[in-house]
């Protein structure tokens, strides 16, 4: 990798970073009377640009879909090797690929769940899979496609679906991840499926699921072997962050162990994951030529529209700004 290819990349992320909703915007939008006034703070920044076809917050979310399709547009102009935006746009693709699976076993139609944030076009994909003839789909979507229906007609399950679609997700973000041999790149996804797998492990034991599950659904490739979860998984939390301490991801743990007692919500979790993979980028700031800057604002952009989703839709249930806040945490 030749760093000075991104020299003009890393110049256009520095100045969309400077276009990304900054704490005052964000704290007008919390304190807005009601969700109307949050959403008309919203399109006074580069929303705007996402707003077609959007008839006011109650189309919130296409607003939404529309800013990440946009905001992956100029991921690609920014990046050389698109393989650095299949990180954070393959998550999209494997979304879009259980909406398929689900719409052809149900006999519904998903497409309004779709969210076009690459080059792999899910209606093209969709066809594809309902005709059984694939032409320029990538292997790995088909066999997390078929995988997907077969387990779905083995179980009659339509979790299932998107337990063998995530393990799928995650088993090719690594192979892009070991393929581009960068630190930034291994560390943030060695570290998220490391999340993936204790969310997971812990969801499942509340459920009252079994090892023999857990081998299903964990994931290989993390910091943490699957063999060691395994080996904890009777253990609570707070044992689970103490033991794996020592771990790329264990000082998180430990700081959300007393939320997590607290509340009891694998939320707090998710969020710790979000807090911890923003601070992997933290230094990406001190780099001038590489990637890694333009990997850090989209990363960034993705933060801020799921800051955005949860304002607007606490606004809309009448959430007081207060309470809102406490949700939001640090933003």
């Amino acid at each position: 990798m030749d760093r000075l290819d991104y020299a003009q990349g890393v110049v256009m992320a520095r100045v969309y970073e400077k276009r990304l909703l900054d704490k005052g915007k964000l704290d007008k939008m919390i304190d807005a009377k009601d969700a109307d006034e949050a959403f008309k703070i919203l399109l006074d920044s580069e929303y705007i640009k996402s707003a077609e076809g959007v008839d006011g917050v109650k189309n919130y979310e296409l607003l939404l879909k529309n800013e990440t399709s946009r905001v992956f547009k100029l991921g690609a102009e920014m990046l050389n090797d698109k393989r650095i935006l299949e990180i954070l746009s393959l998550k999209y693709d494997y979304h879009n690929l259980k909406a398929i699976v689900k719409g052809k076993v149900s006999g519904k139609n998903f497409d309004d769940l779709f969210i076009y944030s690459s080059d792999n076009n899910p209606d093209k994909i969709r066809v594809q899979f309902e005709n059984g003839h694939f032409t320029d789909t990538k292997s790995e979507f088909i066999k997390a496609l078929r995988s997907g229906e077969a387990i779905y007609e083995e179980t009659n399950d339509p979790q299932m679906i998107d337990i063998v679609i995530d393990k799928a997700y995650y088993s090719h973000l690594k192979e892009i991840s070991d393929s581009l041999a960068i630190d930034l790149f291994s560390e943030y996804v060695s570290s998220s499926i490391d999340f993936f797998n204790i969310s997971s492990m812990l969801r499942a034991v509340k459920m009252g699921k079994s090892q023999n599950f857990l081998n299903q659904i964990l994931v290989e490739g993390g910091g943490v072997s699957v063999a060691r979860l395994i080996s904890l998984s009777r253990e609570d939390f707070d044992r689970v962050a103490v033991a794996l301490k020592s771990e790329r991801v264990g000082r998180a743990l430990l700081e959300c162990v007393d939320e997590y007692k607290e509340k009891g919500s694998l939320g707090v979790i998710d969020n710790m994951r979000d807090v911890f993979l923003s601070r992997l980028n933290s230094d990406s700031r001190f780099v001038s030529f590489g990637p890694e800057p333009i990997f850090a604002y989209l990363v960034a952009k993705e933060k801020e529209i799921s800051i955005i989703r949860l304002i607007l839709v606490g606004k809309l249930n009448n959430i007081p700004s207060t309470k809102l806040r406490e949700r939001l945490g640090d933003i």
